[in-house]
């Protein structure tokens, strides 16, 4: 009875050795991380934050900038407060003369000569399947190119105007969602005249 008392005491003396050391060793390893910047417990999580900021400082994406630059289109066509005094329903919408001046006053064949080539990728890239959806992406078209250097100068043309004169009299301040608006319809037919449909 004596040697299996013995040989217990002796399985349990090395079992909390074993663990003991374990314990160590662990600490060890946690301190050494510590020291070279790693804490093991949160290795994982580190590594999942880094891929979050990495994916936050990219943003937009290519794959969300178009759907960013669509939503700033619908929302500025959803509030046109110029686009009634910009332009006549006449099936589809043309020009009124006050927006043909306007379109005039901001270079707006100039611009879309210049920038024809980017502006109809951009149509065509969101493959329109009706004239309305052409007059939509070619309002969408400008948003693309809003950061762009192409714009600089319109930019500058909205910052310098002081208010226009609505035809009802009342004065207005220019944004940029007008100037979209101003250029989409010519452009809307540019594109329609090369791509029917």
């Amino acid at each position: 009875m004596e040697r299996i008392e013995i040989i217990c005491t002796v399985i349990g003396a090395v079992a909390v050795l074993l663990s003991g050391i374990w314990f160590i060793i662990n600490q060890i390893i946690k301190l050494s991380n510590k020291l070279v910047g790693i804490d093991y417990r949160f290795d994982a999580v580190n590594y999942r934050l880094d891929g979050i900021e990495k994916t936050l400082s990219s943003l937009p994406c290519a794959s969300h900038s178009d759907d960013l630059t669509n939503i700033k289109s619908i929302i500025a066509q959803k509030f046109p407060s110029l686009s009634k005094s910009a332009s006549l329903k006449l099936s589809p919408s043309r020009l009124s003369p006050w927006g043909l001046q306007l379109f005039n006053d901001i270079g707006g064949d100039e611009f879309l000569n210049a920038n024809k080539e980017a502006l109809f990728k951009y149509i065509s890239d969101h493959k329109p399947l009706t004239k309305l959806d052409v007059e939509q992406e070619a309002n969408a078209s400008f948003f693309s190119l809003l950061n762009t250097p192409a714009f600089n100068k319109l930019k500058d043309y909205i910052y310098e105007a002081p208010p226009v004169t609505l035809e009802n009299g009342e004065p207005y301040t220019l944004a940029v969602p007008d100037i979209c608006f101003i250029l989409s319809l010519p452009l809307r037919d540019m594109y329609l005249k090369e791509n029917p449909i």
